[in-house]
């Protein structure tokens, strides 16, 4: 039972660390898009993909797609048309950013839940297992920084001195007239998550600053629950090591 358990494990391997790669690839692609103001556009589109790939791809290799499982790919759906909706409705509707918070902050919450259980069921630690770790730290950054973008369109004036352009609300203009204002958000979610604190951009509003408190909890968490995954899978990893008769040989 043990040595076929082990051999499934090993045949999930390299679709998971595929994962992984894409997962981190995704994440590094939408932190780049805010840092170029032309190709900033690409945000959108990595988020998209980024829930594409977390609720529908991944489901692919599964032989057996549960209730649980269905339920997280209507979530992913959901919160690609959230999304949508928020992108390219008009700013001054306010009410368009509450499904985009309320979905995207749920959807990435159990994801980060089922990465580290993907995880804490790989054999040793790889490359491939250190992607997806460093990937699903990205993730709760860059989710933070679309739920603060979310809020700020809800709650004008919720983080300072973000200032959304005012003639946007004069006109139908949509969210990505000031998709540019949001790249300094998503800056200002990696600062809570790291808990630097630079104090250039400051939450004036309750929400706000709920969210980025929550936000500054959720960095540490992370890195304490991951890193004791890692450590424990590495440590198991050499006492196997050590207690293999060839190896003790081979040593010798």
């Amino acid at each position: 039972m043990g040595a076929d358990a082990m051999r499934s494990d090993q045949r999930q391997q390299p679709g998971s660390h595929k994962l992984y790669a894409w997962l981190l690839s995704l994440c590094l692609l939408v932190m780049i898009s805010f840092a170029f103001p032309k190709i900033t556009w690409l945000g959108g589109l990595g988020y998209a993909l980024i829930a594409l790939l977390l609720t529908q791809l991944v489901m692919i290799r599964k032989r057996v797609i549960t209730l649980h499982d269905r339920l997280y790919q209507g979530l992913g759906v959901l919160a690609l048309v959230t999304q949508l909706l928020w992108l390219f409705t008009p700013l001054r509707w306010h009410n368009s950013g509450i499904p985009l918070v309320v979905s995207w902050s749920v959807l990435v919450g159990w994801s980060v839940v089922r990465l580290v259980q993907r995880l804490a069921r790989e054999t040793k630690v790889t490359a491939s297992v250190l992607m997806g770790a460093a990937a699903g730290y990205l993730l709760l950054g860059l989710t933070a920084g679309l739920v603060m973008m979310g809020l700020e369109t809800i709650q004008p004036g919720s983080f300072e001195p973000i200032e959304l352009a005012a003639t946007a609300y004069a006109v139908d203009a949509s969210v990505l007239t000031s998709v540019a204002v949001f790249s300094q958000l998503n800056y200002f979610a990696f600062i809570c998550l790291t808990t630097v604190g630079f104090g250039d951009i400051e939450p004036m509003l309750p929400m706000a600053r709920m969210l980025s408190v929550s936000t500054g909890i959720a960095g540490p968490i992370y890195l304490a629950v991951v890193m004791g995954v890692l450590i424990g899978r590495y440590a198991a990893t050499v006492e196997r090591q050590e207690d293999d008769p060839t190896r003790r040989d081979l040593s010798r």
